[in-house]
């Protein structure tokens, strides 16, 4: 055992690391700078990091500066400064937010459709293809997002824009894969004719690498998303106004101008990832597929798991309406609209809760780089009073939602059950948006595995509650399943997230070193 060296490193820890809270967050530091099991037993003689842990977090006392580390607070943000982060984290998900309003807008504008030359059938189709794009599609952008975010945050886009491709290539084989079923399934099936079929299939190719594009896109450029979306937008109107279009053949029209944009803007970052020559000879080699599938995959799950809680119920009312498997073939569509408006409610209060769950980890992480052994005691009770102060504001923020609501249902001149559809729709959307809040914690603490479990066991309860009530006493009582997955989604994801609280060495892991 070299003494000299172990009295270096036990200098080195409580120079660095005054406030280190028990042998166990030692142990993560020792093994943080690189020391094995093994290095240890040959450079100190301790059997393994364990053992070295409590023997270094003993030697304490002879730095009388631990429990008192000198500590500067950063001065207060000014309103300014609170004002722009508000701005900046809530326009992060609110610009996605203007084209459904929009869009739900025109469903009730008075327009004749002199041009409507798609028939119902292929309409119902249609509307079953896109909710089916984005669940099966959200997987491949969250592994796109993540993966991307990563290399880019190593100012490597060459990397990014490659890794990004790779899954591009695994999310389209996939949703060829899928088509390609769905046709025979279609076929088999006998849902409506068959080129309706083999139209819906290329309508979803489509529609999924629409949704694959925009993730790859918005990590090249920051505001090449928002553009588009904001443009084809407003190409809908047009389309919809002016040449007086129906909602679906307007659809159809912006979906194609969006994919030559997203194409056209995809071919430019590969131009620009060419163009760049690497730092240090050739490209990095990128991970094995099995390796990239293991790390990813569970973010593929949570995407998918995402969407299909939300439109849980409406498939649920397209299979109960067809009264058999033919999904596609069902459709209400006063049950559509109903469960639109409260949707609409869900995505206005996404980017306050997304703000407010920013705001709780940035106030957790600071709490957690400063604090004192003394302090300990009195964290976890700062942190709960933050978090039920949060969940105060988004249940304030959606009872105005909820008003507004209620006022805009006594516009619309709407029979009194699609009225109640839509206020019970809009406390399921509550429930999801807190269990949201909550999500968003914790996988800031690297607790993905955990909100997967929790989703994956709400979106499986929202679908057979929901089908087995609709098909029982009726449609409507479908969203009845969209209310207990959601009451389950949030209450197990806050009892996850009052225990995070409650442990406070999650503070130190989460400070990092």
């Amino acid at each position: 055992m070299t003494t000299h060296s172990l009295q270096n490193l036990i200098d080195s820890i409580y120079i660095n690391y005054p406030n280190v809270c028990d042998p166990w967050e030692i142990v993560a530091i020792v093994e943080a700078l690189g020391y094995t099991d093994k290095t240890i037993a040959t450079e100190f003689g301790c059997p393994n990091a364990l053992v070295l842990g409590q023997f270094i977090y003993a030697q304490r006392e002879q730095f009388p500066y631990v429990d008192a580390a000198i500590y500067v607070p950063k001065p207060a943000l000014k309103f300014s400064e609170k004002f722009n982060i508000f701005i900046t984290q809530f326009s992060h998900s609110f610009v996605y937010t203007i084209p459904f309003i929009i869009l739900l807008v025109l469903n009730y504008w008075p327009i004749d459709k002199r041009m409507d030359f798609l028939p119902p059938a292929l309409n119902t189709l249609f509307g079953f293809v896109t909710m089916a794009s984005l669940i099966t599609s959200s997987g491949f952008v969250q592994m796109i997002t993540r993966r991307g975010l990563f290399y880019m945050g190593l100012k490597d886009p060459v990397q990014a824009n490659r890794i990004c491709n790779s899954i591009l290539s695994m999310g389209i084989f996939t949703t060829i894969l899928l088509t390609s079923l769905g046709i025979i399934f279609g076929f088999y099936q006998g849902v409506t004719t068959d080129r309706y079929i083999i139209i819906a299939g290329l309508y979803y190719i489509i529609l999924s690498t629409i949704w694959m594009l925009f993730a790859i896109v918005g990590l090249q450029y920051r505001f090449a998303a928002p553009v588009i979306l904001i443009g084809i937008t407003c190409c809908f109107f047009i389309f919809r106004v002016f040449i007086e279009l129906s909602a679906l053949e307007a659809q159809i029209s912006t979906i194609a101008i969006a994919f030559i944009s997203l194409s056209v803007l995809w071919i430019f970052t590969q131009i620009e990832a060419r163009a760049i020559k690497p730092k240090f000879g050739d490209l990095v080699r990128l991970p094995h597929l099995s390796i990239l599938i293991y790390l990813l995959i569970p973010y593929f799950c949570y995407g998918i798991t995402y969407f299909g809680f939300i439109f849980a119920d409406r498939l649920v009312a397209n299979i109960t309406t067809a009264g058999h498997f033919a999904i596609i073939s069902g459709n209400n569509l006063a049950y559509q609209n109903s469960m639109d408006l409260a949707l609409l409610n869900l995505l206005l209060i996404v980017p306050l809760v997304e703000y407010f769950s920013y705001n709780l980890i940035t106030y957790w992480y600071e709490l957690a780089k400063h604090m004192t052994l003394a302090e300990v005691d009195s964290l976890s009770w700062q942190l709960q009073k933050k978090y039920w102060s949060s969940i105060g504001r988004i249940l304030l923020y959606f009872g105005v939602l909820m008003s507004m609501t209620l006022m805009l249902l006594s516009i619309l001149h709407r029979s009194q059950n699609d009225n109640i559809l839509t206020i019970v729709a809009g406390l399921g959307y509550l429930l999801f948006a807190i269990g949201l809040f909550n999500t968003s914690i914790l996988l800031s603490l690297n607790r993905l595995r955990d909100v997967l479990g929790i989703l994956a066991t709400a979106m499986a309860i929202d679908f057979i509650s929901g089908y087995l009530l609709g098909s029982l006493f009726g449609i409507y009582l479908a969203v009845i399943g969209l209310i207990i997955g959601g009451l389950i989604f949030a209450i197990k994801s806050t009892k996850k997230t009052l225990t995070a609280i409650d442990r406070a060495e999650y503070c130190y892991f989460y400070s990092g070193y």
